[in-house]
């Protein structure tokens, strides 16, 4: 038994593998600058959790655990070195984990956190008693967490730490990749890589360190990046795909398809969660399932017990026939897929858009405000810095200019104002999407409660 102390343990990735270390009979304890429900639920485990950081929380302490947040200099990194306390990041936790479990690591650019979810699902249908490590909230899982006693392990994995290169999976899971968490030509460096081609050799690293690596076939560039694998699968819509999609049948609240397998065995599926990206994310799932030498086909029709993760096309209720539903799509792509499965829905579809960071705003705000454009409304918030200094330049009015250039009725709002412009004009067949990474859901919460906004002023 050790003793691992994390800081910034309120943190979504932080918490997860501090209950993991806590339920395999290790002393936790932890520290964070806030203070709130995630950290207040850690003590009632039985973890030391401080407010604020001190190096006096480093006695008795054997490993600590930090994030990419955390500066080398810090005073708690600093007395940790002097005395000899292992210092290990997150993504290096993780991959001592990844070495005790059959783990089937998942990433990509999108749908990583839903895929990750449906894979759990398979994975407890299975009866294998897996353990599951996901960046968002999961029905049935107590917080983002599960410790089990079996050989499987399911994980997300945040292709925004460089580090994830590192990690060496027994089946690694590439759901695609594109032009995200890249600085490019700005000088901010956490949660981002150089360019487009660290990410890719980040990428092509961590899939070529696993026993199988398995990739949508349907997603330009992936087959060049991947394709040379000696265990590589694919799946996908495309007739080369080794886990090949057929007779999808899409609604606006769910779909129907069947994914037919390397053995010719077809695995027939049904899903509660709209469109086509979700089908591919379904069948990526499917796919891990089988790969792990789990079958597929038995535990199939468990997806359609699945009703998403924690802000995927969450559904908080009706407001005089008017559904709200909010989602984390930020990057273009997201934004596209996500309200083309809304307007499959018939209503009239009103966003409210939260930009999320401003590198990522300052690089993307063009493809952003296009995306945005299948709208028939779009309020833009501000930008939701997420820790980063502002750019010059950048904001919600270049969004709001370039989609009223293209004819959608736009607006530039702070959080009260989209509530009370909704509130007054409201519709039963309208469909109100919140979209974005930051806090953005607040708007959706308000608009089905009825009261103030929660957490105050925007």
């Amino acid at each position: 038994m050790s003793h691992l102390h994390f800081m910034g343990i309120g943190g979504v990735s932080m918490q997860g593998l501090a209950r993991w270390w806590h339920a395999d009979g290790h002393v936790v304890s932890g520290c964070d600058l806030s203070d709130g429900p995630a950290q207040q639920a850690l003590r009632a485990l039985g973890m030391h959790v401080w407010q604020g950081h001190d190096p006096d929380h480093l006695d008795g302490v054997d490993t600590l655990v930090t994030t990419m947040a955390v500066p080398s200099d810090h005073p708690e990194v600093q007395r940790a070195h002097e005395v000899g306390i292992r210092v290990v990041p997150r993504i290096g936790l993780l991959a001592e984990l990844f070495e005790r479990r059959v783990a089937i690591g998942i990433t990509g650019t999108h749908g990583k956190s839903t895929t990750t979810g449906l894979t759990a699902t398979l994975a407890l249908a299975a009866d294998v008693d897996p353990s599951i490590q996901i960046g968002a909230s999961l029905a049935g899982l107590e917080h983002n967490v599960r410790y089990g006693n079996g050989r499987h392990l399911v994980a997300e994995v945040d292709e925004s730490d460089p580090g994830f290169a590192l990690l060496r999976p027994s089946i690694a899971v590439i759901t695609n990749l594109e032009d995200d968490h890249v600085a490019g030509e700005f000088d901010e460096r956490r949660n981002y890589h150089a360019s487009m081609r660290d990410l890719e050799h980040a990428t092509a690293q961590f899939a070529h360190s696993a026993e199988h690596v398995l990739y949508c076939l349907d997603w330009p560039g992936l087959e060049a990046l991947l394709g040379d694998h000696p265990g590589a699968a694919r799946y996908g819509v495309h007739p080369d795909a080794d886990y090949r999609i057929v007779d999808m049948d899409l609604t606006s609240e769910g779909s129907r398809f069947a994914l037919r397998l390397p053995s010719g065995r077809v695995a027939s599926a049904t899903l509660t969660i709209p469109g086509h990206h979700n089908v591919l994310n379904a069948a990526a799932a499917l796919a891990a399932i089988d790969l792990a030498g789990l079958d597929a086909v038995a535990v199939a029709p468990a997806l359609a017990t699945f009703r998403g993760v924690g802000r995927r096309w969450q559904r908080w209720g009706d407001v005089n026939g008017a559904l709200v539903i909010d989602d984390y799509a930020h990057h273009p792509t997201e934004v596209r897929a996500t309200l083309t499965a809304a307007r499959s829905s018939g209503r009239r579809v009103r966003a409210v858009l939260q930009p999320h960071r401003w590198v990522r705003t300052a690089r993307l705000w063009p493809a952003l405000a296009d995306a945005a454009s299948l709208a028939d409304e779009v309020l833009v918030l501000d930008v939701y810095a997420s820790g980063e200094s502002a750019i010059d330049g950048v904001g919600a009015s270049l969004i709001v200019a370039r989609l009223r250039e293209a004819g959608v009725s736009a607006s530039h709002h702070d959080m009260i104002s989209a509530v009370a412009h909704l509130r007054a004009t409201m519709h039963r067949d309208d469909l109100v999407l919140t979209l974005g990474a930051g806090d953005v859901w607040r708007v959706a919460e308000a608009l089905v409660d009825g009261g103030p906004l929660a957490g105050g002023n925007a």
